[in-house]
């Protein structure tokens, strides 16, 4: 009789196996949740970028026309409103509410320098993912 029909071998290959298996399960999860973060990611970084694209058209209107009562721009990734909070002698202060095509919304407010035709503070006030909140 040979030493591996002892019946040693069966429980030492089901250890190893179940080993292999919840290793295989763990790293899926992990997989699972490394592409939900890059989604998330990706989907500020787009909110983020239309804020800025958004700051860019507005700080022109504003450098050619000192007071812009409002409005909507529209970009192939989401909207942008804007609204004149104020406006003084030498700065206008304006609310941004940006809204994604997949729901993620943000409301920043700016002060621009209409002398110097800049960008003087930019507040984030709140960020909204509509999808979480479901």
């Amino acid at each position: 009789m040979c030493k591996n029909e002892k019946g040693a071998v069966l429980p030492v290959t089901m250890v190893v196996a179940s080993i292999l298996i919840v290793f295989t399960f763990y790293s899926i999860e992990k997989f699972n949740l490394e592409k939900m973060f890059y989604k998330n990611v990706e989907n500020v970084l787009v909110l983020d970028h239309l804020l800025l694209l958004a700051s860019h058209e507005v700080q022109n209107m504003v450098a050619h026309d000192a007071y812009v009562d409002g409005g909507v721009l529209h970009f192939p990734n989401g909207t942008v409103e804007y609204a004149m909070i104020s406006s003084e002698e030498r700065y206008s202060s304006l609310e941004l509410f940006a809204l994604t095509t997949q729901g993620l919304s943000r409301k920043v407010n700016v002060l621009y320098d209409i002398e110097e035709g800049e960008l003087v503070k930019w507040a984030k006030v709140f960020t909204l993912n509509d999808h979480m909140n479901k």
